[in-house]
């Protein structure tokens, strides 16, 4: 299935590229896995058609005149693929949610979402687009806890990466690659660590990760948080001394707790919370997201010393804390564990998985490859989304490919240094290969318009809702909207939330007069801010008539509130606020 499909494509496609004045549209995005394991009440065991078209209607009737249908599970597919692998095809798919994805792979048995999207879309009115990561092809890993026996094998060969495209398990060094050639070289290890542990460690301070500050206060108690030491990351033993545990919210909104009179001398440590096994009536409390920062430990004489963080899941007795796990993950659920290592830890992140280096040959064919089969379908634009699985450690570590650092030096007649003026040339390559992929998509594309879920540009890197999760990366604006290659910005926020307007950045300079669309990102999820407005915030845009959509991520939303359709059509009174059901 190629272009051919594209004849089925009329005229209307361009609408949203009308260069009249700016009308706001509010558009969703349908994360479809969300749909097949929520929106239905399993009795005929896939999520059957007639439901979707509930679904689908119920948006066009409350106002939605755009829809995003995400057409990936990170590295896994929606539609029958020859480049990556359809969810559920040999095993890939979400071990812990065994049931409800059994039910999403029957569908596939009925239906085509990609097909029925698009038709049901434009049989209501609304535009359909693709929704497809720029990254994330790797998504969530598991341990070996609670992994089936019929799992096993498929869990062995991607060492855990459920959803990972399959193409990555002889192809790792497509995925940006570690600068520990050049970093891990300069840490002294073992000196940081015989620093860190003169003294027993006396304090622990656990502060949630900045982007889940609206979670529910933490599960955690004197009673139900214990602790477990080790001398070696083997066996570990409960820590019987007594201790103080406070809690609180910290100014920042942010669940923050304080383990005090402690006198630990083992170098790992362990936190365990009893009430840690997650249900569909209470959600996940405290997430993890850096190995370092977020969490800090003193020594019983006040010092703050170093620490490496990470989970694990098992016997807390002999699982040991393996500090190559992808962050950021919940961690008083699903019977996990939170620990780290007083000092620091060598890890074995060669790779960031998830994250396609495109400045790799191999990595870009894969990556548009993967693009064509959805541009074969006859949706009326695509969209490329940031959003990612693996925000793990600090983005200006990775991207240090061999042919990236080849390219450096063709650039620059010598050999990368490390030094920050180096790193900021790195990324400008990298930039360059984004730039390049989107210019190879659009001419894949039958000229139908390709938007970007972009985070703020470089120059404004000292924004407080700047998104330095891909480091330093000049987001090649300039050069992919005066090429042609980008026609629309959906402006997304810190850590991929909600979105910070920038529209005052796109003028001619950056542009060339080239018209643009612009529009911002809400995520209305589980961590949607409690006194988030959205009604208030339609009015305040459709006045200032700066920017042209609202991108409202996800459709289940309609499912969950359904009277967020009055508020989009502007028929509920004043003052109306919705009341965000979890999901």
């Amino acid at each position: 299935m190629k272009l051919t499909i594209l004849s089925l494509l009329s005229g209307a496609l361009l609408i949203g590229l009308a260069a009249s004045g700016r009308e706001l549209i509010v558009s969703s995005t349908i994360d479809f896995l969300d749909c097949a394991f929520f929106c239905h009440d399993g009795s005929k065991g896939y999520y059957p058609l007639e439901e979707y078209e509930k679904h689908i209607r119920s948006m066009a009737e409350g106002g939605i005149k755009k829809i995003y249908l995400r057409v990936n599970i990170c590295g896994l597919t929606h539609y029958p693929t020859s480049v990556s692998r359809e969810y559920g095809h040999e095993n890939a798919y979400h071990w812990s949610y065994h049931k409800q994805a059994q039910w999403l792979i029957e569908t596939y048995h009925h239906y085509n979402p990609c097909i029925e999207t698009i038709r049901l879309g434009h049989k209501y009115g609304m535009e359909v687009w693709g929704w497809e990561s720029l990254y994330d092809d790797a998504g969530l890993k598991y341990s070996i806890t609670g992994v089936r026996k019929e799992d096993m094998e498929t869990f062995s060969n991607l060492d855990g990466w459920a959803l990972l495209d399959p193409w990555y398990v002889n192809n790792m060094d497509a995925f940006a690659a570690h600068i520990s050639n050049i970093e891990e070289a300069k840490k002294d290890v073992e000196a940081i660590n015989q620093e860190a542990r003169k003294r027993p460690i006396g304090k622990i301070v656990y502060v949630n990760a900045e982007n889940w500050g609206n979670l529910a206060p933490s599960h955690a108690t004197q009673a139900n948080l214990h602790l477990y030491v080790s001398n070696d990351n083997r066996r570990f033993r409960r820590y019987e001394k007594p201790f103080t545990f406070t809690t609180t919210t910290n100014p920042a909104k942010r669940n923050e707790f304080i383990l005090s009179d402690l006198e630990i001398s083992e170098p790992y440590v362990k936190l365990l919370c009893d009430d840690n096994q997650y249900t569909e009536d209470e959600d996940i409390t405290l997430v993890l997201s850096q190995r370092e920062g977020q969490a800090r430990i003193y020594d019983v004489d006040g010092k703050e010393v170093p620490s490496c963080w990470t989970f694990c899941t098992g016997n807390p007795e002999d699982s040991p804390l393996n500090f190559d796990n992808g962050m950021p993950a919940g961690w008083d659920c699903m019977g996990r564990h939170v620990g780290f290592v007083v000092g620091t830890a060598v890890c074995d992140l060669n790779y960031r998985y998830g994250v396609a280096e495109f400045t790799v040959p191999k990595a870009m064919e894969h990556k548009v490859a993967r693009f064509e089969e959805v541009a074969a379908y006859p949706f009326d634009g695509f969209m490329f989304n940031t959003r990612c699985h693996s925000p793990i450690g600090n983005g200006r570590e990775y991207g240090y490919n061999p042919e990236v650092l080849a390219a450096f030096k063709n650039r620059c007649g010598r050999e990368f240094s490390g030094s920050d003026e180096d790193i900021a040339t790195v990324f400008q390559i990298r930039a360059e290969s984004i730039a390049e992929f989107f210019r190879r998509c659009k001419a894949l594309s039958g000229n139908r318009p390709i938007f970007f879920s972009g985070p703020m540009p470089l120059e404004m890197q000292d924004d407080p809702c700047y998104n330095d999760t891909f480091g330093p990366m000049p987001w090649p604006y300039t050069k992919m909207i005066r090429e042609g290659s980008l026609d629309g910005v959906m402006m997304i926020g810190r850590n991929f939330r909600n979105g910070t307007d920038f529209s005052s950045y796109f003028t001619d300079a950056i542009t060339g007069g080239r018209p643009v669309k612009l529009g911002i990102f809400r995520e209305l999820g589980d961590d949607c801010p409690k006194d988030y407005d959205l009604q208030q915030e339609l009015k305040a845009f459709r006045k200032a008539g700066n920017i042209d959509e609202i991108e409202l991520y996800e459709s289940l939303r309609f499912h969950l509130n359904p009277e967020i359709r009055d508020v989009i059509r502007d028929t509920a009174p004043d003052g109306t606020k919705i009341q965000w059901k979890p999901m």
